[in-house]
């Protein structure tokens, strides 16, 4: 498919005397399209927002055929370390593979203490039986339909390739294998949102995530939302508890930009 402006790279970083830093990360064969709605909510309560794509992401799906798990990580940790060096303490959020970036992230000894808050929606921790065969399989079934715009709303689609490669399967297995074992390491305070119908990620995921990591754990259920949860009917009600959650666990600096809505 075309991908459009919205799938690029973007950051809001305009605010003289912000409330906090955030940095945000899309899903599997995604792109930040998925995300600039949460982008642009919590840019516009006075927000620093970082938005990167991820390696492989928003341009073709041979291309992304050719990224590891190890990229994709690699461009998350350096833009959280640099939203460190300037703002200090940051918030982390992620959607689907996002969300295991995310909580990968909170596992990363170097950014312990730079991590104030995360928030994982319908975080991916498993995947089908096939996905272990992923790498056997690739050399004669290149790719499988794409798994893009699982959203309840009508008239919204995400900017997601239409085949996804089985060689970036068996990248995304391993990634979520690993984050999985390492899930008592997360420590910083989290708000987990899932979606009761999610056709890409079972919302069981999500109770994996809950019951592994050390740090606090604050539960939101989308009720009226599919796997895209930030483009879909449940989007303002996850981005105002995000909001309210990361002031909770990140309080503004005094004279800080925006405010509660």
């Amino acid at each position: 498919m075309a991908f459009s402006e919205l799938s690029r790279p973007w950051s809001a970083r305009g605010h003289s005397n912000p409330r906090g830093a955030l940095l945000l990360c899309h899903g599997f064969t995604g792109s930040p399209q998925s995300m600039r709605p949460w982008a642009q909510d919590h840019a516009d309560r006075g927000w620093v927002v970082d938005l990167p794509l991820l390696p492989g992401h928003g341009s073709t799906w041979q291309h992304m055929s050719t990224s590891r798990r190890e990229d994709w990580y690699d461009r998350l940790r350096e833009a959280a370390l640099a939203l460190s060096e300037e703002h200090g303490r940051i918030a982390v959020g992620g959607l689907s593979m996002g969300g295991a970036l995310t909580l990968a992230l909170a596992q990363d000894p170097d950014l312990h203490g730079r991590i104030g808050a995360l928030v994982a929606v319908n975080p991916g921790m498993t995947l089908p039986p096939l996905a272990v065969a992923a790498d056997l399989i690739a050399p004669v079934v290149r790719t499988l339909p794409g798994i893009g715009s699982d959203i309840a709303k009508q008239g919204v689609s995400e900017e997601a390739y239409d085949r996804m490669p089985l060689r970036s399967v068996g990248q995304l297995r391993r990634l979520f294998r690993t984050t999985r074992a390492g899930l008592g390491a997360v420590t910083a305070p989290l708000l987990l949102a899932t979606s009761s119908q999610d056709h890409t990620v079972p919302p069981t995921d999500s109770d994996i995530v809950a019951a592994g990591v050390s740090g606090p754990v604050e539960r939101l259920a989308l009720t009226r939302s599919y796997h895209l949860a930030t483009l879909d009917h449940d989007a303002q009600l996850l981005f105002d508890t995000s909001a309210r959650f990361l002031e909770q666990q990140m309080p503004s600096p005094p004279g800080a930009e925006g405010g509660p809505r």
